[in-house]
């Protein structure tokens, strides 16, 4: 999956796959998360938001995805 460079002080990057419904969070300390299920209005969200990392907080850790800890 590409992901795309994102404005913000904790998230280096974010990728989504529309076909698996998958969203994937790359952290700037290196860590990478993939979240499944996540519909496309949440990813567009996440790119619209000033507050990235609030919003993967507030939407994105409590919407119930399924939720993968790929790197550390």
């Amino acid at each position: 999956m590409q992901r795309r460079p994102v404005r913000s002080s904790s998230l280096k990057a974010v990728g989504y796959d529309a076909a698996t419904l998958t969203l994937e969070i790359e952290y700037r300390h290196g860590g990478l998360v993939r979240y499944t299920g996540v519909p496309a209005t949440i990813y567009e969200a996440l790119l619209q938001v000033p507050g990235k990392a609030m919003f993967v907080e507030q939407v994105v850790e409590r919407g119930g995805y399924g939720r993968e800890q790929v790197r550390r």
